[in-house]
């Protein structure tokens, strides 16, 4: 995410909260969300180089501008729940911050009460984040700021919870597309609400089962790992990657569509050129 200098000094209030409508954040608080994006100084009677508030927080906003430490600031500071028991109206703040960041094509938009930074970053921009525990919600989450598209490729599918958060998504009218192994496992009847294809295991002897595990949530953000979309995958020791970056999101859509491809070869599925004849 890169601001203009303009924009990162009218950024510098609404961060520590000199303004009129975001909470005001000590010294120490400052350098506590400041550690959480990778920033390593300690509060110790005073911040770094015996800078004001204002002045540390300029200089950091200006070292993290053109990163994507600068994007996880400002969702950390307007997370909801910084708001909660405080007289300030986190839509009233966004507001105000969105005419600060607009100008450089950026905006601020609650999806479900999570607020996410929307606009275009460089190629080089891109999001890692890896997850041991509590695998379940990050990709309810996920699913959850899902504006366009939904596809989803798992071996294995039978969690109820996951699949009534894509039901929730169908409903508001996305692309839910799901793909998933021809076999016993996968007993919950997805067809009745999505487009799914089962793919039956393939070669000579077959034996070679579909094993993916990903989902691309608005070609732009990937989902995969060890973590099948089953009841028991909660209970296991499983890792996910959450990746946000549309160059890997379009790899990832391109075997959904080999995949795909697959599932209409199976079941004789005609191609354009054969309806077309």
């Amino acid at each position: 995410m890169k601001l203009s200098d303009l924009s990162l000094k009218h950024l510098v209030p609404i961060i520590n909260g000199d303004c009129e409508y975001t909470p005001y954040l000590s010294g120490p608080k400052i350098i506590e969300i400041f550690n959480m994006i990778g920033i390593r100084d300690i509060y110790s009677g005073g911040l770094p180089g015996n800078l004001s508030r204002g002045q540390y927080v300029k200089k950091i906003l200006f070292e993290l501008n053109n990163t994507l430490g600068l994007r996880k600031l400002i969702e950390i500071v307007f997370d909801s729940r910084n708001f909660l028991e405080t007289e300030f109206d986190i839509e009233i703040a966004v507001e105000n911050l969105n005419k600060v960041i607009l100008h450089d094509k950026y905006k601020l938009e609650n999806f479900d009460g999570i607020y996410k930074i929307i606009g275009e970053d460089s190629p080089e921009a891109i999001s890692t984040d890896i997850h041991f525990e509590d695998i379940q919600e990050q990709i309810k989450e996920r699913i959850k700021t899902a504006k366009f598209t939904i596809w989803v490729a798992v071996a294995w599918f039978t969690n109820r919870d996951l699949a009534n958060e894509l039901w929730l998504k169908l409903k508001e009218g996305l692309n839910i597309r799901i793909i998933i192994n021809d076999d016993d496992i996968n007993k919950i009847q997805l067809e009745e609400y999505f487009e799914t294809m089962r793919i039956k295991p393939t070669g000579k002897y077959g034996n070679n089962i579909m094993h993916n595990k990903f989902c691309i949530i608005d070609f732009k953000t990937v989902i995969h790992g060890s973590y099948n979309w089953t009841n028991k995958a909660q209970w296991n020791h499983e890792t996910i990657e959450i990746l946000d970056s549309r160059g890997s999101a379009e790899e990832f859509s391109q075997k959904f569509m080999e995949l795909v491809k697959i599932y209409k070869n199976q079941n004789n599925t005609p191609n354009v050129e054969e309806i077309n004849d």
